[in-house]
């Protein structure tokens, strides 16, 4: 059963960002420490063999800690007063076009029976204007992203870039010297990798090798990076179309932020957390050899949202300091004809879609943005309407054509109740 929260809100969730932000001026001193997994207790229902099949989804991905080694990233404190919101968008009263018949239909319902909502967070200029959760979903607790990690450190890599730090011109071998040598991989520019259009090809033998090697299922020996550097040769296919949003190529990604920046995850994650001043614990899975992993990042609903936020602000105040640069914002916010099409397990979502820098542009007129992650996770940012809407999602499916529509008309609907909801 999923049930609005507003008798439950606490006042922490009132306003996730009310000021302006000051970025990366402020305090980045973050506390990590290193998580290991307990060994299994008794007879668990929910193992390390069988924590992200579908049945168990919606335990596995909030609990990433119990059954994957990482890091535990404590934010910067914060002292902010929060306020708490106003009266919420009606769930009941919202209605929709159904993709799957064309029907009305309430919001509830799209978000209990087409995309398997466990947590949405809404807001219009920094405050909330819904909280909707399933019984005993914990927006606070990190939550895996999976590949919805991949677009963050897009950013990464082009923050990096604008600072002078990497010109993403060269080769990935030139920028990780432990890939040299390999010629596929002195042809592929940052460029390419950064906005997910390497060409490079994985066999469904490869595919599972990286997740053994990665950890997210049993057998990996020599950890994701090992594996990576002895892999030879690199074939690429000619045409270098888009790819899928989630595979090996990106642990080549987070290598790149890495090498990028000098800095480690950890670090990087940190700054993030600063940049959109966030409020929770997060966590980042890595292999059996203390590699973080480019599907490893957990992030609370809560922080996920005040990315979205983060972002709004960027593109309202080019002049600060952010979190990326602002003709990044810019480039994501619109739309253009040359960008290429989506991977296809997204184009439900309309064939005037299109995927840039590791983000949807879900097509149609405005200026809109969004994240999209496995099972209905996203983040839509509205840039037009000042609204941001984060879904926490359990669907069946990791993808389909009827998911996608859902997700659209959704994101559409809670953007359009958000305006109205703060003029009344």
């Amino acid at each position: 059963m999923i049930e609005p929260a507003s008798s439950l809100i606490r006042p922490a969730l009132g306003c996730v960002l009310c000021v302006a932000l000051p970025l990366l001026a402020a305090e980045t001193t973050c506390r990590t420490q290193r998580s290991l997994p307990s060994p299994p207790e008794g007879q668990a229902i929910v193992g390390p063999d069988d924590w992200l099949r579908p049945g168990n989804l919606r335990f596995g991905l909030a609990h990433p800690a119990r059954f994957m080694p990482g890091d535990r990233i404590d934010p910067p404190a914060r002292t902010e007063r929060r306020s708490t919101p106003s009266r919420q968008i009606d769930v009941d009263r919202t209605q929709l076009v159904d993709p799957a018949d064309g029907a009305a239909r309430s919001l509830r319902h799209m978000l209990d029976n087409r995309i398997d909502a466990d947590g949405v967070l809404v807001l219009r200029r920094g405050r909330v204007v819904l909280d909707y959760r399933r019984t005993g979903f914990d927006p606070a607790g990190p939550r895996l992203l999976l590949e919805a990690t991949h677009p963050i450190l897009a950013m990464m890599v082009v923050k990096a870039s604008a600072e002078g730090l990497v010109d993403r011109s060269k080769g990935v071998d030139r920028v990780i010297p432990e890939l040299g040598g390999n010629r596929g991989l002195g042809k592929l520019s940052l460029t390419r990798l950064v906005h997910g259009r390497t060409g490079l090809e994985w066999t469904p033998g490869e595919q599972d090798r990286w997740r053994q090697e990665a950890g997210w299922t049993p057998g990996g020996r020599l950890g994701v990076r090992a594996w990576l550097a002895a892999r030879s040769p690199w074939p690429r296919s000619a045409e270098h179309g888009v790819d899928q949003p989630s595979g090996p190529e990106g642990e080549l990604l987070l290598w790149v932020a890495e090498k990028a920046a000098k800095k480690p995850a950890a670090q990087l994650l940190c700054e993030l957390q600063s940049g959109i001043r966030a409020q929770d614990t997060a966590f980042w899975a890595s292999d059996g050899q203390g590699t973080p992993l480019a599907d490893g990042l957990a992030l609370s609903l809560r922080d996920f949202a005040a990315l979205g936020q983060g972002l709004l602000d960027v593109r309202a105040r080019p002049g600060r300091r952010a979190l990326v640069p602002a003709w990044f914002v810019e480039t994501l916010a619109g739309s253009s004809p040359s960008v290429q099409g989506l991977p296809s397990a997204w184009r439900g979502l309309g064939e005037d879609s299109a995927w840039q820098y590791r983000f949807v542009h879900p097509g149609g007129g405005g200026h809109r943005t969004a994240i999209l992650g496995a099972y209905g996770t996203s983040l839509y940012v509205d840039f037009d309407r000042a609204t941001v809407v984060a879904i926490y999602a359990t669907h069946p499916e990791r993808a389909s054509p009827l998911l996608m529509a859902s997700l659209q008309r959704t994101w559409d609907a809670l953007a359009q109740a958000a305006g109205a909801q703060a003029v009344r």
